[in-house]
């Protein structure tokens, strides 16, 4: 399935207009990224031992009151879906 932005393999959640991303949706997740209108569940700890951005952005804690999706605090990022996906497939599979 392809959506409005580009990303491929996404299935449709009940709520809003989000989608959960097929294959970076892992129900062991600790931290859901909202990227366009596309949410990934992804591990904080794989995030932050490649990316010193997202070691600095963890490190503070969420705002009370923050949004959370099954117990994960979301995060909303401004990049492009796409060229998240091109990340997390770097993050998780670098061969």
């Amino acid at each position: 399935m392809v959506n409005n932005n580009g990303c491929t393999d996404n299935v449709p959640i009940a709520s809003d207009s989000d989608i959960r991303h097929k294959t970076f949706w892992f129900d062991d997740g600790s931290i859901v990224l909202s990227v366009e209108q596309t949410l990934f569940r992804v591990h904080r700890s794989v995030l932050c031992i490649n990316s010193e951005i997202f070691a600095d952005m963890f490190s503070i804690p969420p705002p009370n009151g923050e949004t959370t999706i099954e117990g994960c605090t979301v995060v909303h990022l401004p990049d492009k879906a796409a060229d998240f996906v091109d990340l997390l497939h770097v993050f998780y599979d670098p061969l």
